[in-house]
């Protein structure tokens, strides 16, 4: 009988560690309550984004979606101007103003400038995958893929105008072709649209 008993209790001990189901009473309620993409934030930064382009080219660096918080960030130059009509384009959500070093346009020129040079670069045994602006205005970032330990200071020195930030990178690989197989008209492959 103590067998018997003593056998029950193990398999219900195995039947329990199997099944990890909890009871909950009452309504459930998300554990992050804030959506991944808000609404609110979305139609804000889509009415606020070409203002920031056109009107303040020269202090407008990035702008930011922070679901988790949720609110919009801004970078710029101080601009009390820009500041004004931000609020004024989307009054209905959080908008925080954070201090840029450098604007977009500044930092869209380095990028150019990076990116024309790649094959200075490889001739220094550098490949450059990708460059782009920092949301924040801090400079412009730079992905290698095998960046020495002193690529920012050689970048610095090249382009003096500028600080960098330099990320190893994987290699770009163009995506392999998916659309309709192409026509031949008797010289060159016609790659059907739609």
């Amino acid at each position: 009988m103590r067998r018997v008993v003593l056998l029950m209790l193990l398999l219900l001990a195995l039947a329990a560690c199997g099944n990890n189901r909890r009871v909950v009473e009452g309504p459930l309620t998300p554990v992050d309550p804030t959506p991944m993409n808000d609404p609110a934030l979305s139609r804000a930064a889509d009415a606020v984004q070409p203002l920031l382009e056109m009107r303040f080219k020269s202090t407008y660096a990035g702008l930011e979606i922070r679901n988790d918080v949720p609110m919009m960030v801004i970078y710029r130059k101080p601009d009390p101007e820009l500041d004004a009509e931000v609020k004024k384009a989307a009054p209905d959500v959080r908008i925080e103003f954070r201090d840029a070093r450098y604007t977009r346009t500044e930092m869209a020129e380095h990028v150019q400038r990076v990116m024309d040079d790649t094959e200075y670069w490889k001739g220094r045994g550098v490949e450059i995958v990708l460059a782009g602006p920092d949301v924040d205005g801090s400079g412009v970032r730079v992905g290698t893929v095998n960046p020495p330990g002193d690529l920012a200071r050689q970048l610095a020195e090249r382009y003096p105008a500028m600080s960098f930030n330099v990320e190893q990178s994987g290699k770009v690989v163009q995506a392999p072709y998916t659309g309709p197989p192409p026509v031949f008209d008797g010289t060159k492959p016609v790659f059907p649209t739609g």
